[in-house]
């Protein structure tokens, strides 16, 4: 599961990207109930591209946006602390961040549960069809050169700034070395080899838009929204027992099938 995170409070929701803390924490509880384990991006970007091993059931937390420390140490340290779970933080790279803002990230940083990606430069302005190219490369480039000096590494994926790409995007983004990319369209579980897309805007909701002629389904993964994601789970779970099964069934004419076409090339599997 890839859930995203934007705004929880303690306060009345005024907004759709809003949840409680109370039901922030009721689905950080089901979600280790049900045997979750938190990974980092970097381990989802080998298991998507090569199959590495994850925890069977895996979710990615990833919080957008600019967040004062207090809101990762109130919310999220304790999970850290009591299971091991990291936190992505999709960072604007805005100019606007105070210098004590970026102290307070870069000591996170250093820490090392907070995994911090790309989410633009300017930001409030998606990327669309007619945007500059000058545009493209500032909310893509800007993060790495960015990154490169406050955090001391290269963003390996980038959280598209309001989920808005084009193919041309994606291209560039693939030239600049990001591994991996995200939407807000909330569509899930992601497997290996298994990205669900859509070919075509839905017209019932406009504001998910088609994934499916980019042509790279790394580069625009799904990512359900923190507001509804806990009726999912069922549906995660049913998904990944239906693929085990499948599995199941399937692994001996697998194997069959590597012996006689693969294993000459590649050898026996260890």
């Amino acid at each position: 599961m890839v859930i995203m995170f934007h705004s929880i409070t303690d306060n009345a929701i005024t907004g759709p990207n809003q949840t409680s803390t109370y039901m922030f924490r009721q689905l950080m509880n089901k979600l280790h109930d049900d045997d979750f384990q938190a990974i980092t991006t970097s381990q989802l970007a080998d298991f998507m591209e090569s199959n590495a091993k994850i925890p069977e059931r895996s979710v990615i937390l990833v919080v957008d946006d600019r967040h004062e420390d207090t809101y990762f140490n109130k919310l999220f340290r304790e999970y850290w602390v009591n299971w091991g779970w990291s936190v992505v933080n999709a960072w604007i790279s805005t100019d606007l961040s105070t210098a004590e803002l970026w102290q307070e990230m870069e000591k996170l940083n250093t820490e090392g549960w907070v995994d911090f990606q790309a989410h633009g430069f300017f930001h409030n302005t998606p990327i669309e069809p007619n945007s500059s190219e000058q545009y493209i490369l500032q909310e893509l480039q800007k993060p790495i050169d960015i990154f490169k000096v406050n955090f001391h590494k290269t963003p390996l994926a980038v959280i598209w700034p309001g989920g808005g790409f084009t193919t041309h995007a994606v291209q560039v983004a693939r030239q600049l070395g990001y591994r991996l990319g995200f939407t807000v369209n909330p569509r899930g579980p992601v497997m290996f080899n298994w990205v669900p897309l859509g070919d075509s805007v839905d017209q019932d909701r406009t504001t998910w838009l088609a994934e499916g002629p980019v042509n790279d389904p790394l580069m625009v993964l799904p990512r359900y929204w923190d507001t509804d994601a806990i009726i999912h789970i069922p549906q995660v779970l049913q998904a990944g027992a239906e693929a085990a099964t499948y599995t199941a069934e399937n692994k001996a004419t697998e194997l069959e099938y590597y012996d006689i076409v693969c294993a000459p090339k590649y050898g026996p599997i260890p």
